[in-house]
């Protein structure tokens, strides 16, 4: 499980990952997009944040839950991105399970699961969550291989502030918010102590896990995404 001073690292950061999540939305959405089937039933989004996607699973589905450890992001998904087939809880994503909320047609993860530090516990139950036929769409940051470094953290946030700048919203406010998330000291501290998997690393695991998976690297350097459709037991 997520250890207790996540939770408050997040809820402290939550106005600054909400702007930084929509400063660097042009990098996830479009792929999204394609991924996700355009219509199912259920749907659930682990690691919501503010809802960023809760909009387009709304549009595509029946009934989405959306969860995350954050009481700060709930707040802010509920106040701003409100969806009457959106259901807003405040809960780990080891904490849905398929005894207690079934399985899903869409089990959508962005950037979530390397925060847990346990593949090998949280692949497997997400994977149980999965309805037969459904889907898994899940995004997740990688380490290319100085993820430890200080100083190469620093580098990405102007790096990450100028593309913001020149290719994504070329504004100095766009600009600004990737760096007042990316330099912030409680920032710098979390990353550095929450290693993610490496590219190579990320295939293997999920591969293991999720067999037959489809795998995209071209989104950004330091992520990765994987699709895979269950086995329909009645094919």
């Amino acid at each position: 499980m997520i250890a207790h001073d996540q939770t408050v690292y997040f809820d402290a950061l939550a106005e600054l990952f909400e702007r930084f999540a929509a400063d660097t939305d042009p990098i996830y959405r479009p792929w999204i997009e394609a991924a996700v089937p355009v219509q199912g039933d259920r749907a659930v989004d682990l690691g919501c944040g503010s809802g960023r996607f809760a909009g387009l699973l709304a549009a595509r589905y029946n009934d989405v839950l959306a969860v995350d450890i954050s009481r700060r992001e709930i707040d802010l998904a509920e106040i701003k991105r409100h969806h009457p087939n959106v259901d807003y809880r405040v809960r780990s994503l080891l904490e849905v399970t398929p005894d207690e909320d079934d399985q899903f047609d869409l089990v959508l993860s962005v950037n979530t699961i390397h925060h847990l530090r346990d593949h090998a516990r949280v692949l497997p139950h997400i994977k149980s969550l999965v309805a037969p036929d459904g889907h898994a769409v899940l995004i997740d940051i990688i380490d290319p291989g100085q993820w430890k470094s200080r100083d190469w953290h620093i580098a990405e946030a102007f790096r990450d502030a100028e593309t913001s700048y020149r290719h994504r919203f070329r504004t100095a406010d766009a600009a600004a918010d990737v760096l007042r998330l990316r330099l912030h000291p409680s920032w710098l501290d979390h990353v550095l102590t929450n290693i993610p998997l490496t590219r190579d690393g990320f295939h293997h695991i999920y591969a293991a896990n999720f067999p037959g998976a489809t795998f995209t690297d071209n989104l950004d350097p330091v992520v990765a995404a994987m699709h895979w459709q269950a086995p329909d037991p009645t094919a």
